[in-house]
């Protein structure tokens, strides 16, 4: 079986439990009154911090907690994962009826990297906030990326993929299917890169400090998104 076909059905399963948990829970069991789905890849499974449960997405989710009653988060985040992966989780997370208050977006960074083409990944990108914000949730915030020219792993100029031009066209395409659905965007260009936020080992990923950057960065989004203080 391709990792691609396995990721693919460990996300199903994922979905399926989540939805079956969100939709039976008894009255001893604490009400699920909001809803977070999140999507991206490494970074938003806690890579680079430690422990994991120390990443964005964790951080994000217990500032909620601090605001409100019964969230449930969905952490679809998959290590290494692409546009095209992330596109069929949502594509499988409507189909299985899950429903969220607030979904957050963090892509592009592997597609980068990797050399994809920009306007593949603009028809992939459209395709995914389209199902999000038709069938899934009306509360989608997505982050833009920042300076990987700045990165350890990246600054000696070693990946050709890896320029000013590409960062920039990846974030004009960003923002633009983020307005055209009206999703919140989250500049993380506009933050710093510095390398005290970047775990040693391998030059890219946030470490603590990083995610806890990134996860602020998102929560001044998302209050106002959301109505909170």
């Amino acid at each position: 079986m391709h990792a691609a076909e396995t990721v693919v059905r460990w996300v199903a399963a994922l979905l399926l439990s989540a939805v079956s948990l969100s939709a039976c829970a008894g009255p001893r069991d604490r009400p699920i009154e909001f809803v977070y789905l999140a999507l991206g890849a490494s970074d938003a499974t806690g890579v680079g911090a430690v422990p994991l449960t120390e990443g964005y997405v964790y951080l994000i989710k217990r500032d909620l907690d601090r605001r409100m009653p019964g969230v449930f988060l969905m952490n679809l985040g998959v290590p290494g994962a692409r546009i095209d992966l992330i596109k069929e989780q949502v594509r499988l997370a409507r189909q299985a009826g899950a429903k969220a208050d607030l979904v957050t977006v963090w892509t592009g960074a592997n597609d980068l990297v990797n050399g994809d083409d920009a306007q593949r990944f603009q028809e992939d990108l459209r395709a995914l906030l389209g199902m999000v914000d038709d069938d899934i949730a009306r509360t989608i915030v997505i982050a833009n990326l920042p300076d990987l020219t700045r990165l350890p792993r990246f600054r000696n100029g070693s990946n050709p993929s890896v320029t000013a031009e590409r960062v920039a066209t990846f974030n004009r395409i960003i923002a633009a299917e983020a307005k055209a659905v009206g999703a919140a965007l989250v500049d993380l260009f506009a933050g710093p890169v510095r390398d005290d936020l970047v775990f040693g080992p391998d030059g890219f990923h946030p470490n603590n400090a990083g995610h806890r950057e990134i996860a602020n960065q998102f929560v001044r989004v998302i209050l106002p998104a959301l109505n909170l203080r």
